[in-house]
């Protein structure tokens, strides 16, 4: 194979995974792998602790992937983490099994990840987190998680902020909104060409929602169906100022 293919291979391998520095400055966490349960070698965790005398809001990243791939690694260069971490929130950043690990069943996958946020709960005085301020996101693969830590289970999530949600959502997502769940900001960047995160799961979710009483927000991109973000507006911004409605709102209780 020529040297200038290899070299090209090799920027898309760095591209892919995370590894150019041109994308933003990574931030190391706080405190790296993390056991957040024994079950699975990749059931470890990423943590960044803001500095603050009192308990921090933290927000819990799920990485995409197919469920096949990915890694929490990714979120170090995430535009949200560099601008809210210095901003007082926390974050963490979670592994969870692959399929070939838990012989192809997805909902198994589904249902270990709830123990990253029991974990992050039991241990809130620890690392100085505000149990009652949590909320969850992620993309692709992460949004279908995002989406069933949040309503399939009672955890306290208190908000989601699902990014390109997948095929798998009429099937795994739908049937488990419910209407006592967490509000919900959805986020497609796709068009209507992008089968595996085609806009229409997006709008299952919003439509579910509204069914339900739930407040769900939904923005996608020109000819996905969905609304375009709002003029000069960064879709991490709005998700974070829905996170902190939330927070609000709970402290109001």
């Amino acid at each position: 194979m020529p040297r200038s293919k290899i070299a090209f291979l090799a920027f898309i391998y760095l591209l892919v995974s995370g590894a150019i520095s041109s994308f933003g400055q990574a931030v190391n966490p706080t405190l790296a792998n993390l056991r957040y349960s024994g079950e699975y070698e990749r059931s470890v965790l990423d943590l960044w602790l803001a500095d603050s005398e009192k308990p921090t809001p933290l927000v819990i990243y799920f990485h995409g992937g197919g469920f096949k791939t990915g890694d929490k690694k990714f979120f170090q260069r995430s535009p949200m983490l560099r601008k809210y971490f210095r901003q007082g929130v926390s974050f963490a950043s979670v592994n969870y099994p692959f399929l070939k690990q838990v012989g192809g069943k997805h909902l198994k996958i589904l249902d270990h990840c709830p123990e990253a946020i029991r974990f992050l709960k039991k241990n809130h005085q620890k690392h100085n987190i505000d149990a009652d301020r949590i909320s969850v996101m992620g993309s692709s693969a992460g949004a279908l998680i995002t989406c069933h830590v949040g309503h399939a289970y009672d955890l306290g999530v208190r908000s989601i902020f699902p990014i390109q949600q997948p095929m798998g959502t009429p099937l795994v997502t739908i049937p488990r909104l419910r209407k006592d769940g967490p509000p919900i900001f959805v986020f497609n960047r796709s068009g209507p060409k992008d089968r595996v995160h085609h806009p229409d799961n997006a709008i299952f979710v919003k439509r579910k929602c509204d069914a339900l009483g739930v407040e769900c927000i939904a923005y996608g991109v020109k000819g996905s169906g969905l609304p375009l973000l709002p003029e000069g507006d960064e879709v991490n911004d709005l998700a974070m100022k829905f996170f902190r409605k939330s927070w609000e709102a709970m402290k109001e209780k």
